[in-house]
């Protein structure tokens, strides 16, 4: 019995010290995740009302489980009106879209710092935003990017 133990024991540490092995061997998924049309100099000027469609395209060698896109604001519901995700599944490649509308007036924001990285500052007179997009390769690990940018709305 005691023999019996000592053999499952062994096998199970080979196990656990040949996973770690295996995870590294592994070859990246090869997602590449771009925000096709950044706002120019990192600040987008909106008037009241009016609206800017963000697309990020996401691709893979490999189909992915699924791409996300959503949105995230440091002063969330002033300045701006944005929600909501987008996303695409059971595809190597897909153009995900997020829009944004000025809403009123972003001159009485304060500056911001370390928002959403430390270091990321932004001027007073804007409202930091931020897309965030994930993609899960059928296998490997997920690919997560930020786009970070300020909006100015007069």
């Amino acid at each position: 019995m005691i023999r019996f133990v000592h053999i499952i024991s062994l096998i199970t540490l080979m196990l656990v010290l040949a996973a770690p092995g295996a995870m590294v061997a592994a070859a990246p998924p090869g997602v590449t995740i771009k925000l096709l049309n950044p706002p120019p100099g990192g600040t987008l000027e909106l008037a009241r009302g009016e609206s800017y469609t963000f697309e990020i395209e996401v691709k893979s060698r490999e189909p992915f489980q699924w791409a996300m896109a959503m949105t995230d604001a440091y002063y969330p519901g002033r300045g701006i009106d944005w929600r909501g995700m987008d996303r695409a599944s059971k595809t190597s490649g897909a153009v995900l879209r997020l829009t944004m509308t000025g809403k009123n007036s972003t001159a009485h924001l304060a500056a911001v710092c370390d928002w959403p990285e430390p270091g990321d500052c932004w001027p007073a007179g804007a409202a930091p935003a931020a897309i965030v997009v994930g993609a899960r390769p059928q296998s490997g690990p997920r690919v997560v990017e930020t786009f970070a940018f300020a909006v100015v709305v007069p």
